[in-house]
């Protein structure tokens, strides 16, 4: 296994949390360090390696409460029992074929998906630049930029005016008075940058590619598992060059599509997981598992007391499967539940209804120009847009990994914190992935 694709997930939520949790950010609205002020999650604590499953859970439900306010802006609902007042589908679409109904539901999802997913490499965000955003009497709207010059198409009357204005006039900041001939004033202008908005972008870049990441180890796709490595490259290189999973996921990418023959090559992918019980989509990554078996393993050594001989520890070690699998049949035949603390558990229910009836006041996935947040000024909406301006230095960077992996030469990375897992006491692991 030259992969540890749990190990990786923790990372990539550690540096997730460091970027996006800031502990002096709890007065700013709507950022993971208020609203876990607003929902009281005190286990939530910036060491994610310590408590991984609470930080894990939490992310999980703030993208999902993103993701459902955003379906409920763009189907114009204010709260998860309206009706749709937009992108309203056709009346009689439950007597439709298939056909016709599967593509109204693309149309309605290309263009949910288009409100919230940022652009997925430096083409895409290139080509965004090419676009101006318009303060157009206070209603925001993308223009393209055509020859140093914009069109702005308005109504006036039931006739449409076009304006042409220069680009650059634009981004000095000038702001163009437009007298229409039906005596209506119109400002237009750059709109000013908002804060929360892109803080809320980025944020579900990470979300999307985290439960994308889960699914497929639990699916065991081997293929869409390299996609999102391959989608983890430039956040681990955003966070540090010398990124330690930086350079496990190109020297895996590697020996997996190029080094290695494909027979092996997929040996070496699908030993990547395990599904211990069976069932469809019950894989685990091999190094959680393995993770858990330590973790019991010490526990049966720890219970033999302060005089263990080596030899003691060397037949418990031997015997520890089968102890473990007649305790677990013990246990499930009496029905036996292990509680792990007598406090009692927050409902996710709530914390989510708090959460969207939070969202619900301060409207964070609407692009309101203006908006500050003071402990992430002119934060970028994706990760592509925080490197575009280094992009040359990021491919020459990872070629340099590349070639010296190729060459099986040493890789220089940062220090890492996931050695401190070997105790098995910093991290609460979990049955379910």
């Amino acid at each position: 296994m030259i992969i540890e694709l749990f190990h990786t997930l923790m990372d990539f939520l550690e540096k997730m949390v460091k970027k996006l949790m800031k502990k002096t950010s709890g007065r700013d609205k709507c950022t993971l360090a208020h609203l876990k002020a607003v929902i009281q999650r005190s286990d939530v604590n910036h060491n994610v390696k310590g408590r991984f499953k609470s930080h894990e859970d939490f992310v999980l439900l703030v993208g999902k409460a993103f993701t459902v306010q955003a379906a409920m802006d763009y189907f114009g609902m204010n709260t998860v029992d309206d009706n749709p007042t937009q992108h309203i589908p056709p009346e009689n679409i439950g007597q439709t074929h298939k056909n016709k109904r599967q593509a109204v539901c693309d149309e309605a999802m290309t263009g949910f998906m288009r409100n919230v997913l940022q652009p997925q490499n430096f083409e895409e965000e290139s080509a965004l630049r090419t676009n101006i955003l318009l303060d157009i009497d206070g209603h925001v709207q993308r223009v393209p930029v055509v020859d140093e010059n914009i069109a702005v198409k308005l109504l006036s009357g039931n006739k449409e005016v076009i304006i042409q204005m220069a680009a650059d006039e634009l981004e000095k900041g000038k702001t163009f008075h437009v007298y229409l001939p039906n005596s209506r004033t119109v400002y237009i202008s750059k709109a000013e940058n908002d804060d929360l908005f892109h803080y809320v972008m980025c944020f579900l870049q990470l979300y999307f590619l985290i439960i994308f990441f889960k699914d497929a180890i639990a699916e065991g796709d081997i293929f869409r598992v390299k996609v999102a490595l391959k989608m983890m490259v430039p956040h681990f290189y955003a966070h540090s060059s010398l990124s330690k999973y930086l350079v496990e996921c190109l020297d895996y990418i590697l020996k997996t599509e190029i080094l290695l023959p494909p027979k092996y090559g997929i040996q070496v992918e699908t030993s990547a997981f395990v599904n211990s019980k069976g069932g469809i989509g019950k894989n685990r990554p091999m190094d959680l598992q393995k993770e858990n078996q330590v973790k019991e393993l010490k526990n049966l050594i720890k219970g033999l007391g302060a005089n263990k001989t080596e030899n003691a520890i060397v037949n418990i070690s031997k015997a520890a499967p089968i102890i473990n699998d007649i305790v677990s049949n013990i246990d499930l035949q009496i029905n036996f539940k292990d509680f792990h603390t007598s406090h009692k558990k927050r409902s996710n229910s709530d914390d989510f209804k708090t959460l969207l009836q939070e969202f619900q006041l301060i409207k964070p996935l609407q692009y309101i120009p203006g908006r500050k947040l003071v402990s992430y000024r002119n934060i970028r909406p994706n990760v592509h847009a925080e490197l575009l301006h280094c992009r040359d230095t990021y491919y020459e960077a990872i070629m340099v990994i590349v070639n010296r992996l190729r060459r099986n030469i040493p890789v220089q990375c940062e220090e890492s914190d996931n050695e401190s897992l070997e105790d098995g006491s910093d991290v609460e692991y979990c049955d379910d992935f």
